[in-house]
């Protein structure tokens, strides 16, 4: 039975709207994959490497960007089932333009929404998502883990990275360009997650946080008690 307990999240405050978030990733996808390199391919191999993917499995990655880790997955899952979504038409377009050369096709990418998962209840094995919820008002961002929770099979992992708060001075730079800046951010800040997590039916299982440029993240892995 998953609890429903509010959790008072201590971040910075969001509104939520699909067009906005669509604009702001419009306008950074064309040197999206740049910023990856500069602040977040550490914790992104990072979260690949906790996922643990076996060949075979029913893998959901959900906001797959321009889709860097979801070719990754794919390669490591040749005989498995592996769905990719994101809002953003653009950088789903450059998902798929990145995927087009993989040999094997197991694969969809399709445009979608967290907060409504078009997947039955207990299909996958392993559901990803980076950089997404640190979007997400505090209100949403329990409503997006029970979606997650919902598709995931009893044992399913779960890895999510996000921006983090950081233990370095340097690191505070961030909160500040999140605070007084977002739009040079896609309008994400930092969070905390793992109260959270716990409260929509997982177990934490591991967790890291991950400096890269002075750019702070954290990578969590869970499974889903039942």
């Amino acid at each position: 039975m998953i609890r429903r307990e509010k959790t008072k999240i201590n971040i910075l405050k969001r509104d939520f709207s699909v067009e906005k978030i669509k604009n702001s990733f419009s306008k950074v996808a064309w040197f999206y994959d740049l910023w990856s390199r500069f602040a977040e391919e550490k914790a992104v191999n990072k979260a690949l490497e906790m996922s643990k993917i076996k060949n075979g499995e029913k893998v959901l990655e959900v906001a797959v960007g321009t889709g860097i880790m979801f070719e990754h997955i794919v390669k490591l899952n040749p005989e498995g089932e592996n769905e990719g979504i994101d809002i953003s038409d653009d950088m789903l377009k450059r998902a798929k333009k990145r995927l087009k050369d993989v040999n094997n096709k197991n694969y969809n990418l399709n445009e979608g929404n967290a907060l409504n998962l078009q997947y039955q209840d207990q299909y996958f094995d392993v559901l990803i998502n980076n950089y997404m919820l640190d979007l997400f008002p505090g209100e949403k961002i329990d409503e997006v883990l029970r979606e997650f929770n919902r598709v995931l099979k009893p044992g399913g992992r779960l890895v999510i990275t996000s921006m983090a708060f950081g233990e370095k001075w340097h690191n505070r730079i961030w909160f500040y360009i999140a605070k007084y800046f977002p739009y040079i951010i896609t309008y994400c800040r930092p969070i905390k997650l793992k109260e959270n997590i716990k409260l929509s039916g997982f177990e934490l299982l591991e967790t890291e946080e991950i400096s890269q440029n002075t750019f702070p993240s954290e990578v969590i892995k869970a499974r889903k008690t039942k």
